[in-house]
């Protein structure tokens, strides 16, 4: 992967979900890999985000995408990826998958190198959702680590109890 990098994240909810407090999507700071053999790219970006929902149908999902700057100085996509936030209270770490689509013939992988105008979805939520996506070729690109915590209320009441092995009291 290049060294100037950035992410753009979003949330994708069910129909009954709702953000009360915070932002859906937004974009982190420009990030460089530390001089040496470690390469990786570290952005420790927090993302605050609070839903409310009468279902939990469409437990919420981030979806991330990474850009970086080519040749010429043009942002293009280096890999989308997306990971499922946990269902129960807890601090959790995730590898998110990243991978680029494929263009469909050789001659647009040519034409797509040749031109610098490589394939992009449309929506960078498309990643999260499970429609259609299994129609896509796509090649691996990376991996993201992130580091999630979980804070629930009221979902006993729903009659989900979360595991005790994940449960933090205060």
């Amino acid at each position: 992967m290049d060294d100037d990098l950035y992410a753009r994240y979003g949330v994708v909810l069910g129909r009954d979900w709702s953000v009360v407090d915070g932002i859906e999507t937004g974009l982190s700071q420009i990030a460089r890999k530390a001089a040496g053999p470690d390469k990786r790219v570290i952005w420790n970006f927090p993302i605050d985000v609070s839903f409310k929902s009468t279902n939990i149908f469409g437990w919420p999902r981030l979806s991330l995408s990474v850009y970086g700057l080519d040749t010429l100085g043009r942002d293009v996509v280096r890999g989308y990826g997306s990971v499922l936030i946990p269902t129960f209270p807890g601090t959790y770490e995730r590898n998110v998958q990243l991978y680029l689509p494929l263009p469909a013939s050789l001659w647009q992988r040519f034409i797509s190198w040749l031109t610098g105008a490589y394939s992009e979805f449309y929506d960078s939520k498309f990643v999260a959702r499970d429609f259609d996506r299994h129609l896509t070729r796509v090649e691996p690109t990376g991996t993201i680590k992130i580091k999630v915590q979980v804070l629930t209320r009221g979902l006993h009441l729903l009659g989900y109890v979360p595991p005790v092995s994940n449960y933090h009291h205060p």
